[in-house]
């Protein structure tokens, strides 16, 4: 089947020529020794992930090699020059094989003049090598060989990629990765436990919007904890919403460029209500940093909210808070959606969400995927009609996440091991472009960055690129 490449950027892309060079050896397994077993701080950190992904092994594997290392002493056994040009946000069929196992395809291609290479093999996501001197571009190639395709992406610094963006572009025309239950990262019950990494690794690498639940607790009932439905979400302690707070401003402080949506959301032991909720989040929170919060009860620009942390509130507020701003209220407005809804809109029809999320049987995981990948597509729908109609897109809000507490096979790491890949190559071959128009809205994942994997997050922050165009 012929390589079909996606052009995920906003440059002109033109093969210029192909090779095929046979494939080294692939590496083995050395047996565990004492020699070799060593860094056990290491292994002790990540054993609960080591058996959660796989059986125990009796081999340790070597490292793979690079792209750079695969072909760089092997002789091309074929090469042609080419002449194949895809435009931005598009895709074409190269007319070139993947060719027989054991060989490796290499494209020299270039992006606004500048030369890059990369060979195609069997990893998913990898780095086309700069040949010579290619400026700020960077670029990630997304490779599925099943279906013989690989997709370009530019590789904006994911730390401040919103940098990039014009001020008066609208936040729902942004697409936006984003964390379900963002704190959860720490040893927990198997099913309150979401992330892989904490708070600033994931703003780091793109996120900018965080689901956080936390319950009044502490001191006169004025601290708030951070919890998962009923339960605290480590093992060792509580964890307070400040703290995670903290690593927000301190992200912003470094990029200034960027904003984060934080969700809030009431969960935890009964004894509390929303109302006594809400003062204590104005009062706690967003006043002790109050330049530092975006707390209007619209959806912002860019421009507004850069910097800043943007009140998405899934809680009820009190009477003095709904007098605010003119009687509008107080922060973005998601008290309610339906719940287990695969589409529901709400804020007099600003937020458009989809949170199925009772997969109560594997089975039902199909069931989510496709869910999300409507949604998806729903997206790009109503971002390109609102562009076309001069008008602010909606606030598209889509959770990946879903679990059940009483089947191992339907808590979040196992659903996210399902999902998290359906969607990536969902979104580098079949995710729609309307008018230049990639929008996925906001992507809100489990366990993304687990083994420094942040493919999906590059794949959603690239479709901001035809923004930069418009």
């Amino acid at each position: 089947m012929p390589l079909t490449l996606r052009n995920l950027t906003s440059m002109v892309i033109k093969i210029t020529k192909t090779s095929r060079f046979p494939a080294p050896a692939s590496a083995k397994g050395v047996p565990i020794t004492a020699g070799n077993f060593t860094n056990i701080p290491n292994l002790a950190n990540n054993f609960t992930s080591l058996i959660r992904r796989s059986t125990i092994s009796t081999v340790l594997p070597l490292k793979e090699p690079t792209a750079k290392e695969l072909a760089e002493n092997a002789t091309a056994f074929e090469a042609h020059d080419a002449s194949i040009e895809i435009q931005p946000y598009s895709a074409s069929d190269t007319g070139v094989d993947l060719g027989a196992e054991g060989v490796i395809l290499r494209l020299e291609f270039e992006a606004s003049g500048r030369r890059f290479r990369v060979d195609l093999v069997d990893r998913r996501e990898l780095t086309p090598l700069p040949l010579g001197d290619v400026g700020e571009i960077r670029l990630v190639a997304v490779f599925h060989r099943l279906r013989s395709h690989l997709a370009l992406v530019s590789s904006a610094a994911l730390n401040n990629w919103m940098s990039k963006l014009r001020d008066g572009v609208a936040l729902g025309a942004l697409s936006m990765p984003g964390t379900h239950n963002a704190p959860t990262c720490y040893t927990a019950l198997p099913s309150v436990r979401c992330q892989a990494v904490d708070i600033t690794a994931q703003l780091e690498n793109g996120v900018r919007f965080l689901d956080i639940r936390a319950q009044p607790d502490g001191p006169g009932g004025r601290e708030l904890t951070l919890v998962h439905a009923q339960f605290p979400i480590a093992l060792n302690g509580p964890k307070r919403l400040a703290a995670v707070m903290q690593e927000c401003y301190d992200f912003l402080a470094r990029n200034p460029s960027e904003c984060v949506v934080v969700s809030l959301k009431r969960e935890g032991r009964a004894g509390t209500n929303d109302e006594e909720f809400s003062r204590l989040i104005k009062a706690e929170v967003v006043e002790r940093q109050r330049e530092r919060w975006f707390v209007e009860p619209v959806i912002p620009t860019l421009g507004a909210a850069r910097g800043k942390c943007i009140l998405f509130r899934r809680y009820h507020i009190d009477e003095a808070l709904k007098a605010e701003h003119g009687g509008r209220g107080y922060g973005i407005n998601a008290e309610t959606w339906t719940y287990n809804t695969p589409n529901d809109t709400i804020f007099a029809g600003n937020i458009c969400v989809q949170d199925f999320s009772e997969v109560l049987e594997t089975t039902n995981i199909s069931t989510k995927i496709g869910y999300v990948k409507e949604h998806l597509e729903r997206s790009v729908a109503g971002i390109a009609a609102a562009g076309r109609e001069g008008r602010q897109p909606p606030l598209f809000v889509n959770f990946l996440s879903a679990a059940n507490f009483w089947r191992m096979g339907t808590w979040p790491d196992r659903i996210a091991a399902k999902i998290n890949p359906a969607i990536t190559e969902h979104l580098a071959i079949d995710h729609r472009v309307e008018g230049g128009n990639a929008g996925t809205g906001i992507v809100i994942t489990d366990f993304m960055g687990e083994d420094g994997n942040w493919t999906m997050f590059r794949l959603v922050v690239g479709m901001n690129g035809g923004l930069l165009v418009q």
